[in-house]
C-alpha cells in the first residue's frame, strides 16, 4: 500500500481552501461522471440497435463514478499527504464492494423480516448509503492510519455524509440537483474529516 507520510507534506493552503476545492473537485467528478457514462450510452446506441440503455447505465455508473471521483479527490488530497496514489483505486474498490453488500443486505433483510425490499421506505433506502459510507471508507483508511492519529473515525465521518445524502435525495438520482448533492454532500462532511484528521498526527 502506498501509505503517506507527512514529513513528506507539501506546502499547504488554508483549511477552508483545502475543503472548498475538496468539495468542488467531488462535485466535478460526479457531473463528469455522468458525462461520460450518457456520451458513451448515446454512442452505444448510435452503434448497437436494441441496446438496453437501462442495464448499460447500471453496469456504467459505479466503476466510472469510483474512478473519476477518486481521480479527482486525490489530486487535492496529494497537497496534504503525500504519496497517496492509492486513493484512486481506493475509492473504486470501495465503492464496488459497497455494491455487492448493498445487494446482499437487502436479501438477507427481506429474508429476516419476510417482506419485500422497499425502495419507498426510508429507513431500507438509508440502509444502501450507510454501506456506501462505510466501505468506501473502509477501503480509504489504510491510506490515512499509519500517520493520522484517530483516522478510525474516518470511518464514521464518510458514515454520516452519506446518510445525510441519503436523507436529502432518497431512492433516485434523476434531477440535476441530485447529482450536485451526490458530489458536493459527502465530500462537505469528508473535506472537513480531513482537515480535522491531518491536523492530529501521529507522533
Amino acid at each position: 500500500m502506498d501509505n503517506p507520510t507527512l514529513s513528506e507534506t507539501r506546502t499547504r493552503a488554508p483549511d477552508w481552501l483545502f475543503w472548498l476545492s475538496w468539495v468542488a473537485v467531488s462535485t466535478a467528478a460526479i457531473l463528469l461522471g455522468f458525462g461520460i457514462m450518457y456520451a458513451v450510452i448515446g454512442l452505444a446506441k448510435a452503434v448497437l440497435a436494441g441496446i438496453n440503455e437501462d442495464r448499460l447505465f447500471g453496469n456504467l455508473m459505479f466503476p466510472v463514478l469510483a474512478t473519476v471521483l477518486g481521480a479527482f479527490q486525490w489530486r487535492v488530497l496529494r497537497t496534504r499527504i503525500s504519496r497517496s496514489g492509492w486513493w484512486v483505486l481506493a475509492t473504486g474498490a470501495g465503492v464496488l464492494v459497497a455494491v455487492a453488500l448493498g445487494g446482499g443486505v437487502v436479501q438477507a433483510i427481506s429474508r429476516t423480516t419476510g417482506r419485500q425490499w422497499d425502495w419507498d421506505f426510508q429507513p431500507d433506502v438509508l440502509v444502501v448509503y450507510g454501506l456506501i459510507g462505510f466501505s468506501l471508507a473502509l477501503a480509504q483508511l489504510p491510506i490515512l492510519w499509519r500517520h493520522i492519529k484517530s483516522s478510525a473515525l474516518w470511518l464514521l465521518i464518510s458514515v454520516v455524509g452519506w446518510l445525510v445524502l441519503g436523507l436529502i435525495i432518497g431512492k433516485t438520482i434523476d434531477r440535476t440537483t441530485d447529482i450536485l448533492a451526490l458530489g458536493a454532500v459527502p465530500a462537505a462532511f469528508t473535506g472537513f474529516g480531513l482537515i480535522w484528521l491531518i491536523r492530529t498526527p501521529e507522533t
